[in-house]
This record gives C-alpha cells, sequence and structure tokens, in this order.
C-alpha cells in the first residue's frame, strides 16, 4: 500500500476507532513514515558529545530493494503468513514458507502486540503505526515474499527479485484493477482487498479500547468505499487527486503529509556543500545534526526507538521460520 492507505485511511481508521485526533495523527504519521524512513541519521548530543543512530525501515527505491538488510522486508512489509491459505494457490502450485497472506496469525500477533501496549508508554502510538503498516500490508502483497526468489516474479519473468518490484506499484494503489497471472484467482481489485482490510484494521483499533461499534464499522467501510472511487487499470495511478481530496473532505483535521517534519523538528542540520538528501551516494561531506532539545519528547526518536523494538519483537517471531531456511536474520 502507499500514503492513501498507509496516512490517510490509516488515521481515518484510528479517528473512527474513538481514538484523538491527535493520537490518531501519531499514528498515521508513523504508519506511512515507516515507508519513508530510509535513511540512517547520526544525531550528536551536542552536551556530551553522545551520539544516535536510527535503524531504517524501508529502502531508497520500493522497486529497486537493495540485497543487503534483507531483514527489512519480512519485518516491516511482508509479514510471513499461510503458504495453504486459499488466496496463495498458484498455477503452478507452488508455495513459499514466507509468503505474505491476508490477516495472517503473525500479523495479528504484532499488532495484537503493540494495541495492548500500556496507554502511558511513549512508544505505543508509534508501535500501533509500524504494526499497522505491516498488517495492512498483508493484503497489499499478498502472493510475495519479502525475500530475494523467483516465486515473486511472472510466470514469464522468473527471475529472483524481492516483493513485488515485477508488478510496479498496481498492488499498492487503491481505485486500481490489475492481473497477477501467478495465482489462480489472479483479476485483482484493489479496493475490494483495501476495504477488507480497513474493516479489520478498525475492528483491531476498537476492540482494543472497547469501542467496538458494528453501524460506525459498516458506515466507514461506505464512507471509504465511496473516497476510493471506481477503479481503473493501466500503468497510471488514475484518480488520484480525487481520492486525496475526499479522504482529506474525511479527516480535515488530518495535515498534508511531511515526511520530513519530525525530524527537522527534533533536529538542527548543519549542511556541509550539498545537502545529504541531494545525493546521498555523492555525499563527500556529511550533514552535522544536533538535538534541538530532549530527545526523548520528540516523535522522531520515539518513532526510532520503535522501529527497533518492532524488529526486536519480529525477529524472535519469524526465529523458527527462518532457522528451517538455514538464515540467521541477524546477518542480514
Amino acid at each position: 500500500m502507499d500514503i492513501e492507505f498507509h496516512y490517510w485511511i490509516t488515521g481515518i481508521i484510528a479517528n473512527r476507532a474513538r481514538l484523538s485526533e491527535e493520537d490518531a495523527q501519531v499514528i498515521a504519521y508513523s504508519c506511512q513514515y515507516t515507508d519513508d524512513n530510509d535513511e540512517i541519521r547520526t544525531v550528536k548530543d551536542a552536551g556530551t558529545n553522545g551520539e544516535y543512530s536510527n535503524y531504517i525501515s524501508q529502502t531508497m527505491d520500493i522497486l529497486k530493494p537493495k540485497h543487503t538488510l534483507m531483514r527489512i522486508y519480512p519485518i516491516f512489509h511482508f509479514l510471513p503468513g499461510d503458504p495453504l491459505a486459499i488466496p496463495a494457490r498458484r498455477r503452478d502450485g507452488k508455495m513459499h514458507v514466507l509468503v505474505t497472506t491476508p490477516d495472517s496469525p503473525l500479523a495479528g500477533t504484532v499488532l495484537s502486540h503493540a494495541l495492548q501496549m500500556d496507554n502511558q508508554d511513549p512508544q505505543r502510538l508509534y508501535r500501533i503505526g509500524i504494526a499497522s503498516h505491516a498488517y495492512a500490508d498483508t493484503w497489499a502483497h499478498q502472493n510475495f515474499v519479502g525475500w530475494y526468489d523467483g516465486f515473486n516474479g511472472e510466470l514469464l519473468n522468473p527471475l529472483p527479485n524481492i516483493g513485488h518490484a515485477d508488478f510496479m506499484h498496481h498492488p499498492d494503489w487503491p481505485g486500481h484493477r490489475w492481473q497477477d497471472p501467478r495465482i489462480l484467482q489472479g483479476d485483482i481489485n484493489n479496493n475490494h482487498r483495501f476495504l477488507v482490510a480497513a474493516k479489520r484494521l478498525y475492528e483491531e483499533y476498537s476492540r482494543a479500547n472497547g469501542t467496538y461499534d458494528r453501524a460506525a464499522c459498516e458506515q466507514l467501510v461506505t464512507d471509504l468505499g465511496a473516497a476510493m472511487g471506481p477503479v481503473a487499470s493501466g500503468d497510471d495511478n488514475v484518480g488520484l487527486k480525487d481520492r486525496l481530496k475526499r479522504y482529506h473532505d474525511l479527516a480535515p483535521w488530518l495535515p498534508e503529509y511531511d515526511q520530513h517534519r519530525w525530524f527537522t523538528d527534533a533536529v538542527d542540520t548543519k549542511v556541509r556543500g550539498l545537502p545529504d538528501t541531494i545525493l546521498p551516494s555523492l555525499t563527500i561531506f556529511e550533514d552535522e545534526h544536533t538535538w534541538k532539545g530532549p530527545k526523548a519528547a520528540t516523535h522522531w526518536y520515539r518513532f526510532q526507538e520503535a522501529v527497533k523494538a518492532h524488529q526486536d519483537l519480529c525477529m524472535g517471531l519469524l526465529k523458527d521460520i527462518f532457522d528451517q531456511m538455514g538464515v540467521d536474520l541477524h546477518q542480514y
């Protein structure tokens, strides 16, 4: 999924589940920032000269994933599911232990862990956002594996790749219809998938805080279906501008997303030469970053600590699967 679901729709869902607008904003931003957190930054404490470094939760280009840091994909974007699930049935009969399937037990466990954290835990909202990203992606990324494997390729292009690179952004766009020739039910309407994901995410949020309302759930699905609008095929993201306006109409309290906001709010940057963000691979003199104030109070720091905690949780949950494959995730 992309920003439409991870930011706008997730924020709408959280608020409809009776989380405050402020909390829903943090969850929505965390959910989307999981895709944009693709740079390792080192931030200095001007008072102690201590340094803090983050983990990344995505690569610079999701269609050109790295063969290093492979653990990013099954942990944040392609949580393994049930190889025997009906939606995973393929024309060639193949199965894969890492295949992503919608609403898998593992994805549910990860989301439940975040939702059940103490309300006073400073990481809770960020963990919910990160876990919601992985959970929702089990619908968009179903039938792909977050590993370097020919299982992901089209039947006529079986070269190994990571995730859905062969299918470009087709699995991620609301209002979109596309073909997946690998599976038996290969005519894909993303609206159908995403509305089920939205309903389930609402149910998980609202049941965790004791506010589940069936009528409210049905109304949410109706409203989101109208916001997603009609489906279109092809290689263009048809209707994007209109859909974004409709999401904003449903959540006027949710500000436009700025992927740099949390970092710039938390950190002063001294640019040496060109900013690192322009041509990171050609940087000679790296920018210098220092905290503007107490780091523990910033969204960026709390999000980064939540990324590390989410990774630790998933590394433990995935250990048995990767042990079967003879893979030590700590080396990737």
